[in-house]
């Protein structure tokens, strides 16, 4: 099982001498991602939509999510 490592290491490996070759074969290179929506977003988002369904029962809830997913299933 190949060791894992970042980007920034893979730089470091480079200026000491190793090839992307050698890299390749000794290491499994996991890229990061930068992501613009946070998980702070996503929670705000998420408590917003809810507020407006507040009033209905959980049931009902559940059923205009479920259809919320199915329709933004369509438009992709």
């Amino acid at each position: 099982m190949k060791q894992v490592i970042s980007t920034a290491e893979v730089q470091a490996l480079k200026k000491e001498g190793f090839t992307d070759e050698l890299i390749a074969k000794s290491f499994e290179v996991k890229i990061s991602r930068n992501h613009t929506f946070s998980q702070e977003d996503v929670q705000q988002h998420a408590i917003n939509v809810l507020a407006v369904i507040s009033k209905c029962k959980k049931s009902q809830r559940d059923r205009i999510l479920r259809h919320a997913i199915k329709m933004n299933e369509v438009t992709r």
